[in-house]
């Protein structure tokens, strides 16, 4: 018999020959796919394998062959690099349609002191909390009235984006994705994507390589992008942003829900909390846009901005360092109301598609930021397919701008939205 996984249409089996990567062996009797058996590049369970005739079977495994690693679809288009980022990812993530961190994906579940990978802190609940809670928001259809290309630029940092959409910093191949590239050619591909689209992308700082990288490699790109920080001592941070400054980035950013970072502490590399000073001494150390990421509540949004930083950056870091914590979209339009007109708003938490972006404009931020899906493009492709995915995500959000009447991002607001 001959079977084939028909959640990722790619995965195929002969009983005949067997296949060492998946642990089947050939003939295997009573039960060929045994419990607890997941498919090798989408990681879902034996239920989803279903028998095929030897045509269906060679067929398939005359485009895609059997081994994830040789899998050559025919056209770089979207689905192309979502393939390769599946196998790359093979046993952390299964790049599936929907990202939203239920407790059945492949990235879920306790890891019991092993890196998480794509998934979420403890049991991941973060994670979907974020998805969650974004989607409890529905949008309003609004069609009656004069017709016009809708605008779907915007301006941060003094900078002039072609949407309010930008990637989210992310770091870690090593650690978290399977060591699959250098570093410095992950982030080249986030901050070379955006740039060719015509965004801004930010890239973040890990333990396992130089803290600077993400300062070369924005450099590198006429400093077209942003680093952004753990939260390093005092003296370190304020060192990075000096050079930071000399490469002529657009702005610097610290994530300050770094200081849960566990990779950090297994590196035996300091980060920590900060005091209100503490940020206002970086935001004074530079005359670059300052930034701080990790803000989910109100109290430290205030702190954020008496501090004379330019932004507030809503996020609780994909929920990757707390477990049971609040989803984004929950804390976003508070934090909005209360400080909107007194500093950009900034937002991640499950951002997907232009209809998500859409939606988080709407509960309040300036721009949204995408994480997990550009990462694996960048894995993927390079600069190409993060690019294709900006591409993507602007076409949704075009037609998001369209149906709820909206021609201009001024125009977004929390009209277009139904609270389910």
């Amino acid at each position: 018999m001959k079977y084939i996984c028909t959640y990722c249409n790619i995965y195929t089996y002969d009983d005949q020959k067997g296949d060492s990567e998946s642990g089947l062996v050939p003939g295997t009797e009573p039960d060929r796919f045994p419990p607890g058996w997941v498919c090798p590049i989408c990681g879902q369970p034996r239920e989803y394998m279903q028998s095929i005739s030897g045509e269906e079977y060679a067929e398939k495994n005359a485009d895609l062959l059997i081994k994830p690693s040789e899998v050559q679809p025919q056209s770089k288009d979207l689905n192309y690099y979502r393939t390769i980022a599946r196998q790359k990812l093979t046993g952390l993530c299964g790049e599936f349609n929907r990202c939203d961190g239920s407790p059945g994906r492949t990235c879920q579940g306790q890891k019991f002191g092993a890196p998480i990978g794509f998934g979420g802190a403890g049991q991941g609940s973060t994670f979907h909390a974020n998805h969650v809670a974004l989607q409890r928001y529905r949008l309003k259809v609004r069609l009656v009235k004069w017709h016009q290309e809708p605008d779907t630029s915007t301006t941060i940092f003094g900078e002039k984006i072609r949407a309010p959409v930008m990637g989210a910093s992310v770091a870690g191949v090593k650690n978290s994705m399977n060591g699959v590239m250098p570093e410095d050619e992950f982030y080249r591909g986030l901050v070379e994507g955006a740039r060719q689209f015509g965004s801004i992308g930010l890239v973040g700082n890990t333990a396992e390589v130089e803290d600077d990288l993400g300062i070369s490699v924005v450099k590198q790109s006429g400093g077209h992008g942003i680093p952004v920080f753990k939260p390093q001592s005092q003296g370190r941070l304020i060192e990075l942003f000096r050079i930071a400054e000399r490469a002529n980035v657009v702005a610097i950013g610290v994530d300050l829900d770094g200081a849960g970072s566990v990779t950090w502490a297994r590196k035996g590399k300091h980060v920590e909390r900060k005091t209100e000073r503490q940020l206002r001494e970086l935001v004074d150390c530079t005359e670059k846009p300052v930034f701080f990421k990790g803000i989910m509540s109100v109290e430290d949004a205030g702190c954020v901005v008496d501090s004379g930083a330019d932004a507030v950056y809503v996020s609780n870091h994909g929920g990757r360092v707390l477990d049971s914590g609040q989803g984004v979209a929950e804390v976003l339009p508070e934090i909005a109301q209360r400080f909107g007109s007194k500093a950009t708003i900034m937002a991640d938490g499950c951002v997907r598609t232009g209809y998500d972006v859409l939606k988080v404009l709407a509960l309040g931020a300036d721009v949204a930021l995408i994480g997990r899906p550009l990462a694996r493009m960048s894995l993927a492709g390079g600069a190409e397919a993060v690019r294709m995915h900006y591409d993507y995500v602007l076409g949704d959000f075009r037609m998001a701008m369209i149906m709820t009447g909206c021609d201009t991002i001024q125009e977004i607001d929390d009209k277009v939205l139904v609270r389910s």
